[in-house]
């Protein structure tokens, strides 16, 4: 009996600490927010940058403030920003519960959330539309305007588009087999970084190779420009240092983020990905949200131990 009694006064008194850490928790007035670092911007640029345009959104009368938006979540939480180099930092810094939450592009949120059950989607910004671009020296605008027009006719011809289902959009617990890019013979070489930061834009498959959208769009670039393509692995941090030492021609990847208000453009420079010296292509992938993740709340007496609500 004695036994007994010992054994439900310690899960009683396991529940109530845990009641009161949860409720501690979600009484939190501020939020760990892990974004991939954005290359054209200091994080504490960033974070104030962030804290004016959360002060915007609440003025405004032009963006959703009801419970359950993020213009919602940002009048009960501010969010202390920290920059990752890479993804895997990123997810592995949630689920450790030192970030309390990390802000993902749409398509790479979707695709992490339908790979691991431990993840769940908590809100979606609304208030951020974003596109991937090509990224070059500021001394190579003719190799820009030449990647300007083929995305220009890949988009016209439905090429960009064909590519977007095949890769993202088609939900899929495998992923197609990647497009090789061809080999021409004594055709000029094109060094193009990629990262697999952003999968399934830009990822790697198990052999450590280029998949995804990305070897199927520089397969096509490869194939119209009549020149080879070489890949050059780094993380998305080190983009740009391969762009600068000449190790990589192009970068896959910039973004480039605009305000979804209408007739408002509260950002002023805000997330720039790009740093100075870099020209952008046009956007040749876009999505209408960034996405936020938190891990799942775990029952039980596990719950003492996380710090995820």
């Amino acid at each position: 009996m004695k036994k007994f009694l010992v054994a439900l006064v310690i899960v009683a008194a396991a529940a109530f600490v845990y009641v009161n850490y949860s409720q501690t928790q979600r009484e939190k007035e501020t939020l760990n927010t892990g974004v991939i670092a954005y290359l054209g911007t200091t994080e504490e640029e960033f974070q104030n940058g962030f804290d004016d345009l959360r002060a915007f959104a609440m003025s405004s009368d032009k963006v959703d403030k009801s419970e359950g938006t993020f213009i919602g979540s940002l009048a009960k939480y501010r969010r202390v920003f920290h920059f990752y180099d890479s993804l895997m930092a990123l997810m592995m810094d949630l689920k450790a519960g030192r970030l309390d939450e990390i802000i993902l592009p749409e398509s790479v949120g979707r695709y992490l959330l339908s790979r691991n059950s431990f993840y769940r989607h908590v809100l979606s910004t609304e208030i951020l539309a974003s596109g991937i671009c090509f990224g070059f020296k500021d001394d190579s605008p003719d190799l820009r305007d030449s990647f300007n027009k083929l995305i220009e006719e890949m988009k016209a011809d439905g090429t960009l588009a064909a590519f977007a289902k095949k890769y993202i959009t088609t939900s899929s617990s495998k992923m197609p087999d990647p497009t090789r890019p061809d080999t021409i013979e004594d055709a000029e070489e094109l060094r193009i970084v990629v990262t697999g930061d952003m999968p399934p834009v830009d990822m790697f498959a198990g052999d450590g190779k280029p998949t995804g959208y990305n070897t199927a769009v520089l397969s096509e670039v490869g194939r119209r420009l009549g020149k080879n393509i070489k890949f050059i692995n780094t993380d998305a941090g080190g983009r740009s240092a391969a762009l600068f030492s000449g190790r990589a021609d192009v970068v896959f990847w910039y973004r480039a983020t605009e305000s979804n208000i209408e007739g408002e453009d509260p950002l002023d420079g805000l997330f720039k990905d790009a740093p100075e010296g870099v020209i952008l292509s046009e956007p040749y992938y876009s999505w209408g949200n960034e996405i936020v993740i938190r891990m799942k709340e775990k029952q039980g007496l596990l719950g003492l131990f996380s710090s995820n609500r």
